[in-house]
């Protein structure tokens, strides 16, 4: 199994998610088998500049954002980028 840190830009709620990505590689498929958010980077609207940053400490937490990151299809490009990354 092999972990990446990536982010997604949640441009609806003005902020940046970073968070883990485990995976494991079945023949030439990419299979998630966890994603943990780490911390949430808060925007201005207007300037789009960080204004706070905080951590995801709980479990519930973690659930709400994986559950929100799964609903916005982003999963798929973090796969594809995966791929692209191990096909170099």
């Amino acid at each position: 199994m092999h972990t990446i840190e990536t982010n997604w830009e949640d441009e609806e709620n003005n902020r940046q998610v970073s968070f883990s990505v485990a995976y494991s590689r079945q023949d030439d498929a990419i299979e998630i088998t966890a994603v943990t958010p780490r911390q949430i980077t808060f925007l201005c609207p207007d300037s789009n500049a960080p204004v706070r940053t905080i951590g995801v400490w709980t479990d519930k937490g973690r659930e709400l954002l994986a559950g929100q990151l799964h609903k916005s299809g982003h999963l798929s490009t973090i796969e594809k980028q995966i791929e692209a990354s191990l096909a170099v």
